[in-house]
């Protein structure tokens, strides 16, 4: 506030009552009939008075979005003026007076976010028209200055805030530039103001501190699998922030299958920031999967082949508010899946799909809940499968167009009660391969069912939860690092319910609409000062007819993740 202070003090002129315009105070009076009255910083403003017909605002500009004006001020200090002289023949007014009217002009500039804008009555000469200046120092952006980065570019910290120098310094304008710098990985980003060289201006300051390494390695494992891919999985990835100081990210992730040991999976991906539109970033990246099975019913046919997705785009979050972020996506994606066995080739599948993508998060503080909205349409673009039979999917369409949506309600209960409301389907009139059909059953699904044991051309799922924080001991102190069981412990209920329909050629494999339900309970353990350990167990008991592929009714997933 100490900063704020000095910078509204350079702003209105060392802190004086009244500006002192130079050339305001050598101005000759106004000749004429009419002798001119002065209006100074000395004498006794509360009680000497001069006739004033009105006021006349300057030094406001047109910011029609936070409805400041210069109509709209005007209006207001026309209003000022009614109210301190109602029917006066002869309105007069104090130094005090006309000094008042600043002040509201001021607080109206205040609570419309011009968090440093000062209206002031300058030492002046009224004419004859007994009109009264007030001028509105609105305040500039005059320097944007990062201090503290040493890996990052300056330039790149900065470049959200780029275009606000020699503008009016707004709250919201200063919030979403940060929140812009804040999303660039390893650092973190505060900000204060300080006197600018000329005046009226403030110069921002950047404060960037950033993480003492740029890289954190995760490793982790679970259960997510089934007899035919491998039911436990072993899992490492390691995240690069900035590894060229341009606020770039570097992601790899590898993927061990086994018990059976069947299956390998990696992928990698980059992005970064374009300048200098803010919030727009080039992403480019790619998955591979190899399967391999060489034990149950599959074993003597010794099933192989590999499953990759190769992808470039463009990011753009083109809305940046403290309540709401807004997405768009942009996807050119090749895609590939083959399975040989040790008889025939089974299937070679290959398409190059274009994906335009939306999503959404939006605070609702009315109501106290988070909303989360993703929409994508996907496109073949081209058909580049080989023309043998397909044995996997013979009925798939050699073109699809598919529609998804997915939405997210988290609603607030209590400090330590939320509700999770959550829907996700993809709509289609194309038959489809398994790449693009809709996955039911699974660790983030239908949870009593094995992974991927429906798949559908068409398909929805629905879920609601129920999440408490260590209820009955919430506030208890834990023996780990004393911290508050609420912070440890997050036990959950929830119910699942899913449906999915074949189309097309697909309909002709026999393959008709599933429906599948479950009921189940889980929770959340965490040590965060023990390398941000977590473990997340969840039960769920089918309630729908339908047979799982693995004969049981039940499924118990769990998974843990260390983080370095």
């Amino acid at each position: 506030m100490a900063c704020l202070a000095a910078a509204l003090a350079l702003a209105v002129g060392s802190g004086q009552l009244y500006a002192q315009d130079r050339d305001d105070a050598t101005a000759s009076p106004t000749s004429g009939n009419h002798s001119a009255s002065a209006i100074s910083a000395t004498g006794d403003a509360h009680s000497a008075t001069i006739v004033v017909r009105g006021f006349r605002v300057t030094g406001v500009g047109e910011h029609a979005s936070a409805h400041i004006t210069p109509a709209s001020m005007q209006a207001l200090a026309d209003e000022q003026y009614t109210r301190l002289t109602g029917a006066a023949g002869q309105p007069r007014l104090s130094v005090a007076q006309m000094n008042e009217v600043a002040g509201v002009i001021t607080q109206r500039y205040r609570k419309s976010g011009f968090i440093v804008a000062q209206a002031v009555v300058p030492a002046q000469s009224v004419g004859p028209d007994q009109v009264v200046e007030i001028r509105v120092l609105e305040g500039t952006i005059g320097k944007v200055v990062v201090q503290g980065a040493s890996h990052y570019s300056a330039r790149i910290i900065a470049a959200p805030a780029e275009h606000l120098k020699g503008q009016s310094l707004q709250k919201d304008d200063v919030d979403t530039a940060l929140l812009y710098a804040r999303d660039l990985p390893g650092v973190a980003i505060t900000s204060t103001f300080q006197p600018g060289e000329h005046t009226g201006e403030t110069d921002l300051i950047m404060v960037a501190q950033e993480d003492k390494r740029p890289y954190v390695f995760t490793l982790g494992g679970n259960n997510y699998g089934t007899d035919v891919t491998g039911r436990y999985h072993a899992q490492a990835g390691l995240t690069w922030n900035s590894p060229l100081g341009y606020g770039d990210v570097f992601n790899a992730n590898f993927d061990y299958a086994f018990a059976p040991a069947q299956s390998l999976f990696g992928s990698l991906s980059y992005r970064a920031p374009i300048l200098p539109v803010s919030g727009l970033t080039a992403v480019f990246g790619g998955t591979r999967s190899q399967l391999e099975v060489d034990s149950g019913v599959f074993a003597s046919l010794h099933v192989h082949g590999p499953t990759s997705t190769w992808y470039g785009g463009a990011d753009w979050k083109f809305i940046n508010t403290p309540n709401l972020q807004a997405l768009g996506t942009f996807r050119l994606i090749r895609e590939e899946s083959k399975l040989n066995s040790s008889v025939m080739l089974m299937s070679d599948e290959r398409f190059d799909v274009a994906e335009l993508g939306f999503s959404m998060n939006h605070t609702d503080t009315r109501f106290h809940g988070v909303d989360l909205l993703q929409v994508a349409v996907r496109q073949s673009i081209s058909n580049r499968s080989p023309s043998q039979v397909d044995l996997v999917s013979p009925g798939h369409d050699d073109s699809f167009t598919v529609a998804k949506l997915a939405y997210t309600r988290l609603q607030f209960l209590t400090p330590t009660q939320r509700l999770y409301f959550k829907f996700s389907g993809q709509y289609t009139d194309d038959a489809l391969t398994p790449m693009e059909q809709f996955v039911i059953g699974g660790p983030d699904n239908v949870r009593a069912y094995p992974i991927a044991d429906v798949l559908a051309d068409r398909g929805y799922y629905t879920s609601v939860e129920y999440h408490v924080d260590a209820p009955g001991f919430a506030d208890a102190v834990s023996p780990f690092h004393a911290r508050p069981w609420r912070e440890l412990l997050e036990l959950e209920t929830f119910v699942d319910y899913a449906r999915g329909w074949p189309v097309g050629g697909n309909r002709l494999n026999g393959v008709t609409s599933k429906e599948v339900s479950d009921i189940g309970a889980g929770f959340v353990f965490r040590l965060p000062r023990f390398h941000r350990f977590e473990l997340h167990v969840d039960a769920a008991k089918a309630l729908s007819s339908l047979n799982a592929s693995d004969g049981k009714g039940y499924h118990v997933y769990a998974r843990f993740g260390f983080t370095f």
